[in-house]
Order: structure tokens, then C-alpha cells, then sequence
């Protein structure tokens, strides 16, 4: 440990994708601006605090590789592991696209305060290290080997983000780990930044929450709150609201309006998935050729629910890459991504 560096990842040549700019300039990691959280609920305060697709990035030449971090409160639902709560993942490029190294080994004892050493491959490399999804993190460091050179990671493909709306399952529950969360894989395969504003239980396209969704620069919006509309009048209420807003401020860029996955032939979710087709047919025959519609119901491919979710609505991880082999084909296509 002793011939160990410590870096803060809030100064160059470490750069944070996914998480608020302004926040991290006060050295804050949260997701949209703490004004835009409290106009929205008390649910997404705490929520927006949670680092659901932040991300880490970096390049090294280092041959070990530590990670020591600080966190201040969890999610502490009996379906998500102490890894996705308050764990970080971590993956290296290669030639054939992103692959997968390791973990923070998080004990539910140590989810406050802890120290990893994590594997990564010999010799030059460049880092993702994706952060926590339900976790409140306050501090993160990256260790390497001191005389170890360290600088900025490539460019995106695709860096202006495509920004996902949604509820606990945009945000990531109940995956394993950080890395495995839908739109992570998405943007792994699309070489395509990526903002994650998923809120379990807490999007419901409030007033405050439409107005900043259409202030950010975006190359692409999905919108997946499908799930957290309290009914589906509420849903009616706000779902075309909120594409007209976003239209009006990006009027070409491209518009998903997706129906969750565990969809079953009852009442509310019948209701539901109809008011979502309702709102892409109005913008359809109004003239948008760039808005199109996802139906859930498709994801699993007839599976039944005990096979994809861990509770018959929270997709396991093969559910989350279902969605992202389901949604990424779309967007690939819609999007003209090479």
C-alpha cells in the first residue's frame, strides 16, 4: 500500500459522466441539481443523491488498482445486493468493445467506509469504473501505482448523452451490480453517453421535473415511467405533456416512449400501455417522424416473470439485458449508430 497514489476523480485527468456538473464543481455527487429535486419531492432529495449511472473515467498504465470510498446512506430493499447499493464495477477497453474486470468486494458491514483493491489488466488500459446505484456517495478516490502514468480516457462515440426517465428499473433495481444496469449496457455497446434519471417509485413527471428534463442537451430521450404514474389518469395527465415540452425545446431529436416490462392482460396495465400508444399516436399523426413507441410487453419475449424478475416487476440482470438488447436495437436503428 505504501507505493500507492490516491486520486481525488473530481480533478483532471479523471472525468464523471452522468452526474450533475454543477453539483460536482462543489464537490457534490448527485444527479440533477439539489433546486430542481426539492421543486420535485422529497423522495427524489434523497434519490437524486443516489450515483445510478455515474460514471468514472480514465487511462493508466498502472498494474494494480484500488478503490476507496465514502457513503452516507443506502437503499435498504431485501431484493438489491450490498454491491449495487454501495458497490462499484469496473470494466477496461479492449479491441472487441468494453469487457468486465471487477468488483469493490462490499460487505453489508463496510457499506459506509471501505478500501478495495480491484483487478484490472496489465499495461496500458483505459477505465470505467461505474458507481453506485442506490448509494449516497460523498467521496471516492482511485488508487494506483505511484509512478504510474495517468491521463484522459478516449472520447465517447457518441458523447452527447441520450438521457433515460424512469422508475426503479431505470434505475437499476434489482441488478447485481452497477455495470448491469439497462442503459449501462446500452451505451457499453453503442460506445453512447448515457444520463440515468431513474427514481424508484418517485417519477411522475412533476412540473418540475418536465421543465429540467427539457433544459438538458440531449442526443436522444426515453421516457420509462411508465411504472411510477400513480394511475393511469395521472399518467394521461403528464405523459404527452412531457413529450411536448422536450419536443419544443429539442424539436429533432429522437423520442422512446416505452410501457414496462411486467406487463400482464389486467385492467391497469391494459390502461396504462394504452394511454402510452394514445400519446405516440398524437405525435405521430401531428407529423413526428422521430418519436416511437416501445412496447414492454415484448422485452422477455413470453418468459414468464418468474424467470427475468426477482419479485414479478424488478427485472434480474438477464432481464436488464433483455431490455438493453431490446431498446439498444431500437435506438441503433432509429439513430443510425454504426
Amino acid at each position: 500500500m505504501s507505493n500507492v497514489v490516491y486520486y481525488d476523480v473530481k480533478k483532471s485527468p479523471f472525468k464523471i459522466y452522468g452526474l450533475d456538473n454543477e453539483a460536482l464543481k462543489i464537490g457534490e455527487f448527485r444527479r440533477i441539481p439539489a433546486s430542481v429535486a426539492e421543486a420535485t419531492s422529497a423522495n427524489v432529495v434523497t434519490l437524486s443523491k443516489n450515483t445510478a449511472g455515474g460514471r468514472i473515467r480514465f487511462k493508466t498504465d498502472s498494474d494494480v488498482m484500488y478503490i476507496k470510498a465514502k457513503l452516507i446512506s443506502q437503499d435498504e430493499s431485501i431484493h438489491c445486493s450490498a454491491l449495487s447499493q454501495c458497490g462499484f464495477d469496473v470494466y477496461a477497453d479492449t479491441p472487441h468493445g468494453p469487457v468486465f474486470c471487477d468488483t469493490t468486494k462490499v460487505a453489508m458491514s463496510q457499506m459506509f467506509d471501505y478500501e478495495c483493491q480491484v483487478y484490472v489488466p496489465r499495461g496500458e488500459k483505459e477505465i470505467t469504473v461505474n458507481m453506485p446505484l442506490y448509494g449516497s456517495v460523498i467521496e471516492v478516490e482511485i488508487g494506483l501505482d505511484e509512478g504510474a502514468t495517468v491521463s484522459e480516457h478516449r472520447l465517447y462515440k457518441y458523447e452527447k448523452p441520450i438521457v433515460f426517465y424512469g422508475s426503479s428499473i431505470t434505475q437499476g433495481g434489482c441488478v447485481s451490480r452497477p455495470g448491469k444496469l439497462y442503459s449501462a449496457i446500452i451505451s457499453r455497446k453503442l460506445d453512447h453517453n448515457f444520463t440515468c434519471l431513474g427514481f424508484s417509485g418517485s417519477a411522475k413527471a412533476e412540473d418540475a421535473m418536465i421543465e429540467y428534463l427539457a433544459s438538458l442537451d440531449m442526443a436522444a430521450f426515453v421516457s420509462d415511467y411508465d411504472h411510477n404514474a400513480p394511475s393511469p389518469e395521472h399518467l394521461r395527465n403528464t405523459h404527452h405533456k412531457l413529450y411536448e415540452k422536450i419536443r419544443e425545446k429539442h424539436p429533432d431529436i429522437p423520442y422512446y416512449m416505452i410501457t414496462k416490462p411486467d406487463f400482464r392482460y389486467e385492467p391497469d396495465c391494459i390502461a396504462r400501455r394504452a394511454v402510452v400508444m394514445e400519446s405516440y399516436l398524437k405525435a405521430y399523426n401531428k407529423g413526428d417522424r422521430k418519436v416511437y413507441f416501445i412496447d414492454g410487453s415484448a422485452f422477455f419475449n413470453g418468459l414468464p416473470m418468474s424467470d427475468v424478475t426477482v419479485d414479478r416487476c424488478h427485472p434480474t440482470d438477464d432481464g436488464q439485458r433483455r431490455m438493453a438488447d431490446y431498446i439498444g436495437d431500437v435506438i441503433a436503428k432509429t439513430m443510425n449508430l454504426g
